[in-house]
């Protein structure tokens, strides 16, 4: 595993500009490393349940291969890894086309730069 899941959620959690970008979330986000699915149920904006569902409807995922997510997490990512819109778009990983996808793309961009501090010892 490229993070600590429950490392990177405590971390989430914890985090200002992720529950800001997250307030208004209802719904499950999976997030697909490999073989490796998490999901994440928000209630009213808050992390209310992880792995499985807390009978919300699926409204976002991401995903790619451990390879994908290795170079996007990279401490200085190549070209067009900085983040997971470019990287879907040029290197093939999965972004979810929901109207949320786009609300909260703010939200998975910090998620994402969590998980790049935490997988490179920065937290």
């Amino acid at each position: 595993m490229l993070v600590d899941i429950s490392r990177l959620l405590d971390a989430a959690r914890a985090d200002f500009e992720f529950c800001r970008e997250t307030r208004y979330l209802n719904g499950t986000l999976s997030v697909t490393i490999g073989d490796d699915t998490t999901t994440l149920e928000f209630q009213d904006g808050k992390l209310a349940d992880i792995g499985g569902s807390a009978g919300g409807r699926h409204v976002i995922s991401v995903g790619g291969t451990t390879e994908q997510w290795g170079a996007l997490l990279a401490d200085r990512p190549k070209p067009f890894y900085q983040c997971l819109q470019s990287a879907a778009v040029r290197h093939g990983m999965t972004l979810s086309s929901t109207d949320e996808t786009f609300a909260y793309l703010p939200a998975l961009n910090r998620l994402t730069t969590l998980m790049r501090a935490m997988k490179n010892g920065r937290s």
